[in-house]
Formats: structure tokens, sequence, C-alpha cells
């Protein structure tokens, strides 16, 4: 005969079971899932409207704050070379600039009457001047950097007009694109199909 023991055991068993069971086969629904990484983070922009179009040159507008002048030094730029005209440039931002650990060097471009040969010229030797080591090559918004990078490269590297064109788009041109074609000699550019 049975103890009533053994019985009451046996008879408790598959209730706990079925209670352990279930709660196991519910734990995948409930469990939280590992975070998803998040996007990888895109590296600040220095600059506004910034570009990189050669390695080791940083172009577009110049920042406004002195943190800014020390957030390119701590990303390893040497050298800030400044196009903006006199009107937009105070005594205290080449101050602002050597304080954050980058060599100062200016070379004005108001307008389009500013790209000639001189300046050209004068951007080349800056560059050749600071070798491999970083640049950043800014005005207001980067078009006079690319407007300037396009007849440098025409005038003093060489380079076929299309080609040198293209370099000054890569490097911000915009609004002085019409001035630039005709100092290279080429064409206006043409309306694209809509």
């Amino acid at each position: 005969m049975r103890s009533p023991r053994t019985s009451s055991s046996r008879s408790a068993l598959p209730p706990v079971a079925l209670v352990l069971l279930g709660l196991l086969a519910l734990s995948p629904l409930t469990a939280q899932p590992p975070a998803p990484a998040g996007p990888a983070q895109a590296p600040a922009t220095l600059l506004v409207n910034e570009r990189h179009p050669a390695p080791g040159l940083a172009t577009g507008g110049a920042p406004t704050t002195p943190e800014g002048f020390r957030a390119l030094a701590a990303a390893g730029y040497k050298t800030f070379v400044d196009l903006r005209g006199d009107s937009e440039v105070t005594p205290e931002i080449q101050a602002a600039v050597e304080a954050a650990g980058l060599a100062y060097r200016r070379i004005p471009i108001s307008g389009d009457k500013d790209l000639h040969l001189g300046t050209a010229r004068e951007l080349a030797s800056v560059l050749a001047e600071r070798g491999k080591e970083p640049v950043a090559l800014v005005c207001g918004s980067g078009n006079r950097v690319g407007a300037l990078l396009a007849v440098k490269a025409f005038w003093v590297d060489g380079v076929a007009p299309e080609q040198a064109l293209a370099q000054g788009l890569q490097g911000g041109l915009t609004r002085l694109e019409p001035s630039v074609r005709t100092l290279l000699g080429l064409p206006a550019a043409t309306a694209s199909p809509q």
C-alpha cells in the first residue's frame, strides 16, 4: 500500500513542474534583447560646410570661437590659412588662432577681383611650406577657398581647366563658379534639365 506522503509528493510535483516549464517557455518573450549598438558617431565637423578635397586639407567656413580653433589644433591641424577679407577679420582672430597652437597665414580674397596669379602662387607657397602637415583653409563659407584652389590648380599646378574646376568644387566653390569658369577659359555652366 502506498503511503500518503508518497502519493501527495507525486501529485504536487506535476503542477510545480508545469509552472517551471511555463516560466521557462515565457522567458524568451520577456527577456530584454541586448541594446543595439548605436550608429557610428561621425567625426564632429570643425568648419562650416567642411570638406576634405585632399589628404590633410580641410576647407570651409572659419570657426567663430576660440574653442573652434582649439578643436582644429586638437584634431591635428597645424596651420590656419584665412582667406577672409580685411573687413571680416579682427586682430583677435589671429591671436585666438595662435593661442590654440596653430600657425596663422592670411591671403585676403574679398571676391573674384582677388583671384589672380599672385594669390594663387601665395597659396601654393603656403601649402608647399607646410608640406604634409594638416592645413585648415578657410573663408566665410568655403566658396572663396574653392575658387582659389581652382585657379591655383590651373595657373600654378598646370591642371586642365575641367579638372581645376572639379578641384574647386570639391573644395567648396559655389557662387564664384561663373567667375572661375571665365578665369579658367571654360564656357558658362549649362542648366541641367529638370
